[in-house]
């Protein structure tokens, strides 16, 4: 069976990883895949069944862009059996294709509402747009968590009708360790003082100010503490984290974004994990910091209590008092760190690009199976 990927609006970030680690991972000789994309698709080897279409043309500007996926996108699609639509942002009556849902921020009102009135929020809005029709033309459609999937057919009940399927992503085997043997707070100083690690963009809808402000108040009770933050930065938000880090430059250390294959060693070094997004699909750095073997404070919205279950402490991320209260039950006992850090790092093993990539091309195979039979 030939498949026809549009990774077109897949440059970066989780959601190229996610493409890259489902073709690596692909086993089944049955299946053919073209990729039909500029030169980000590069990373994604050639392997013997994965063609890569590289284009560049259309992709010297956003409106050559936007011309190539309304009027020639299709005819690169329709050489195939069916399409994967991972960006979930095609969309065709006639086209057999299964699409994709991998950003809550789509279709979260209040969160997109975090942002102040800008390009950004318009740019969500009018994806949410794109995305339904996507889904509502779609043969069958991929959630990557059941609170996206329940979030968005509750929103859209006419979307419950459509063939579906949850396939979580996977874990990376370089962020793999068994968990710390974990010791008193006394056995830390300001010299050696305990490691916090909050790993994502810094962004409205992920509360690094709020966490810094726990963290502040933590300090200032002479908790042996410092936070590293890592990740890239919304531009609007930058002269607030220089002003914030002016302030706590002692303790709080953001050290911007970090190359992928990086990240792992300072999962290593950490002492305990903070998650403090209120918006996620699938929470890809929360998995990375459970199979890292680390305590973690997790933000109490969905789909976070899915993922972590009862393996971790969870806060109001809006909250800084309801972070310090969580920051501080695990400063304070080793014992509730080792519980939770046990725990999180038995459930990482669910999660693998083995299974996500067996689960996600038998399910298009399937779609494309049932739509043959009629």
């Amino acid at each position: 069976m030939k498949i026809s990927i549009d990774a077109t609006n897949i440059k970066a970030g989780g959601g190229l990883t996610h493409l890259k680690r489902i073709i690596e991972h692909l086993n089944d000789d049955d299946v053919q895949i073209e990729i039909i994309g500029g030169d980000w698709i590069e990373v994604i080897n050639n392997y013997r069944n994965v063609n890569r279409k590289i284009l560049t043309s259309p992709f010297k500007s956003i409106l050559k862009q936007e011309i190539f996926k309304v009027f020639h996108l299709k005819k690169y699609l329709y050489t195939s059996d069916i399409a994967f639509i991972p960006g979930g942002t095609f969309s065709s009556k006639k086209l057999k294709y299964v699409s994709m849902s991998q950003n809550m921020l789509v279709f979260e009102d209040n969160e997109r509402k975090r942002f102040p009135l800008s390009f950004t929020r318009l740019r969500y809005y009018l994806l949410e747009k794109l995305q339904l029709k996507s889904f509502q033309n779609a043969n069958g459609i991929i959630y990557i968590s059941n609170y996206a999937k329940n979030y968005i057919e509750n929103k859209y009940p006419r979307l419950k009708s459509k063939k579906s399927i949850v396939i979580y992503h996977g874990i990376s085997d370089e962020f793999r360790q068994p968990p710390k043997v974990q010791k008193n707070l006394e056995s830390y100083s300001k010299e050696s003082p305990f490691k916090l690690l909050y790993v994502s963009i810094v962004n409205y809808y992920k509360h690094q100010w709020n966490v810094i402000e726990a963290v502040k108040q933590l300090k200032k009770n002479g908790y042996p503490i410092e936070l590293e933050l890592i990740g890239p930065i919304h531009s609007s938000l930058k002269s607030r984290m220089d002003e914030v880090l002016n302030e706590t430059n002692k303790y709080v250390t953001y050290r911007g974004k970090v190359p992928y294959d990086k990240i792992a060693s300072s999962y290593k070094n950490a002492d305990l994990f903070i998650f403090a997004s209120t918006c996620e699909n699938m929470p890809n750095i929360l998995v990375e910091a459970m199979s890292s073997g680390l305590p973690i404070l997790c933000s109490n919205y969905g789909p976070m209590p899915e993922v972590l279950k009862d393996a971790g402490v969870y806060m109001d991320p809006t909250n800084p008092k309801s972070i310090k209260i969580g920051l501080e039950q695990l400063l304070k006992s080793k014992n509730k760190r080792k519980e939770v850090a046990e725990k999180a790092y038995m459930y990482s093993q669910e999660f693998s690009w083995d299974k996500t990539s067996e689960k996600t091309f038998n399910f298009i195979k399937a779609i494309a199976n049932e739509i043959n039979k009629n």
